[in-house]
């Protein structure tokens, strides 16, 4: 087979010189040596191609070893002669051209990524409810095809009829059947053009997927899911930017943690009776485990692999210092708990003084009534029969006693603050209670 000068393709036995088809290899060589006799080598050449080809094809195993063990000499020959040391010879970086090609490449598709961006925030911003309005909602932002001279479908090359009918891409416009077409959900949709906006709906079933979800081609949809897998990737936490969120998040547990502690120490020394030395002691181990669950996470990123002397060093050796010294100066150097002897003492004291600051108040009143001239005593009360039941039945002691419940609850989950406000609302309640008590006798 062979071209000639007016680019015609020709096939046969044909004499390489004058281009003349001799139908067999026979005639094809006694043709040659009777027309082209000073073209020796050529003809040399031709026979041994024809020779050549004539024992593959009658399968002469014997010529066939012969070839292979010269071919096997020859690579052994090759091997002693690249062995020999060779000369670096003249290097080509192509790196600038493969640059230029990536960078016109990804241009490209970032711009037509986010020209499909821009449409697909026009479309969920404001997207009807209604089908018949979001329809023309979504013809306004993106035109539609014409389709009246489009009888096949262009991904799968399926004509169109009453059964598959013609649909759009609602980003592109492009017209595409209905098994060809892809549905995005709108809510995936609003988290990819707004990434502060964060997917949590479950993944809907097909069904409603394609009554409420936007119909899109694959191509359009394709670059949508890179786009949606860029931003995960970015948005995506390292194992030790997770252990550091982790450790500042026990951090800011401790803080109050420890002013609470402080308050409940101060609360037991000035002999108060709202806190116990039990909930201190709670509130203690509670701090302890914090201070355990810091120093955990900050020897964990310490020992993550990072090259020495690097910038990623020398911050994880800072966390890890800055969380010991915070564990040493916070969190282990807390006030040290009073006694019961201790307590008991502060409290008969408090006790004491609240005695005598009575009695000074009783006798400034007797004084301030001796002072006053005398005056008619006042008619006797009618003496009233308590009734049966009065004290079980009082709305007061019923509250209290659901106050005294929830204030269990709070020290059995270590909410001390909890304690504290309950403490003081049983304490206002039982002033009313005797002053009711009061009040009736």
């Amino acid at each position: 087979m062979a071209a000639s000068s007016e680019d015609q393709i020709l096939e046969g036995f044909l004499c390489p010189i004058c281009k003349a088809d001799l139908k067999s290899a026979s005639q094809l060589t006694s043709h040659f040596e009777s027309l082209h006799q000073e073209e020796q080598d050529v003809l040399k050449s031709l026979k041994e191609i024809f020779g050549k080809a004539k024992k593959i094809i009658l399968n002469d195993d014997t010529d066939l070893k012969e070839t292979f063990d010269k071919a096997l000499k020859f690579n052994s020959q090759d091997q002693e002669y690249y062995c020999e040391e060779q000369s670096v010879g003249v290097s080509r970086s192509s790196t600038d051209y493969f640059r230029a090609v990536r960078s016109a490449r990804l241009e490209r598709y970032a711009t037509e990524t986010n020209k499909l961006l821009i449409r697909l925030d026009k479309l969920v911003c404001n997207m009807p409810t209604d089908q018949n309005l979001r329809k023309q909602h979504e013809q306004i932002i993106v035109p539609w095809l014409d389709g009246t001279l489009v009888k096949l479908c262009p991904n799968c090359a399926k004509t169109f009829n009453i059964t598959r009918r013609k649909h759009h891409c609602r980003l592109c416009g492009s017209l595409l059947c209905h098994d060809c077409s892809v549905f995005l959900d709108l809510n995936v949709a609003r988290s990819i053009v707004d990434p502060s906006v964060s997917n949590t709906s479950t993944e809907p079933d097909q069904e409603n997927l394609e009554k409420n979800g936007l119909r899109l081609c694959e191509h359009c949809y394709n670059l949508i899911e890179l786009r949606k897998q860029v931003q995960e990737s970015r948005n995506a936490k390292t194992v030790l930017v997770t252990a550091y969120e982790q450790m500042r998040s026990l951090m800011e547990q401790a803080r109050p943690a420890v002013a609470m502690y402080e308050k409940m120490c101060q609360s037991l020394f000035d002999g108060e009776t709202t806190y116990h030395l039990g909930d201190v002691n709670a509130m203690r181990g509670k701090i302890g485990k914090l201070a355990e669950g810091i120093d955990l996470l900050s020897k964990q990123i310490v020992n993550f692999s990072a090259e020495p002397g690097t910038r990623q060093a020398r911050l994880q050796t800072a966390i890890r210092q800055a969380a010991a010294l915070y564990i040493k100066e916070d969190l282990l150097s807390l006030r040290k708990l009073p006694t019961e002897a201790q307590i008991e003492e502060v409290r008969r004291q408090r006790y004491e003084r609240a005695e005598r600051q009575i009695q000074l108040e009783r006798r400034r009143m007797e004084a301030e009534v001796a002072r006053q001239p005398p005056a008619e005593p006042p008619e006797p009360p009618e003496p009233r029969a308590p009734a049966a039941g009065d004290d079980d039945n009082n709305p007061l002691l019923e509250q209290m006693n659901i106050i005294r419940g929830y204030i269990k609850e709070a020290r059995r989950e270590l909410k001390f603050e909890e304690v504290a406000i309950l403490e003081t609302n049983l304490k206002e309640l039982k002033k009313e209670y005797q002053l009711l008590k009061l009040s009736k006798s």
